[in-house]
C-alpha cells in the first residue's frame, strides 16, 4: 500500500484543521442556541484523534516530520 507523501499529508492536515474548526463552530453554536448536539463535542475529538493516528501511520516518516512541524495538532 502506498503511503501519503507530504503534498498528500498537507491535503489531509487542511482537511482535518476544517474540519475540527467547523465541528466547534456547530458545537458553540449550539450551546449558544440553548441546543443538545447529538453527537458530543468530546466524542468528535476521540473520533478526529483516531482518524488523525491511522493518517499517521499511514504517512512516510519524511511527510510525518514536515506534518509536525509546520502544524499544530
Amino acid at each position: 500500500m502506498k503511503k501519503f507523501d507530504i503534498q498528500d499529508r498537507v491535503i489531509l492536515d487542511e482537511m482535518v484543521d476544517n474540519f475540527v474548526a467547523e465541528m466547534h463552530k456547530s458545537q458553540d453554536e449550539a450551546k449558544l442556541m440553548g441546543q443538545r448536539p447529538i453527537i458530543t463535542r468530546e466524542y468528535w475529538l476521540q473520533m478526529i484523534k483516531v482518524v488523525q493516528d491511522k493518517i499517521d501511520n499511514l504517512t512516510t516518516q519524511k511527510a510525518l516530520r514536515n506534518s509536525n512541524q509546520y502544524r499544530n495538532k
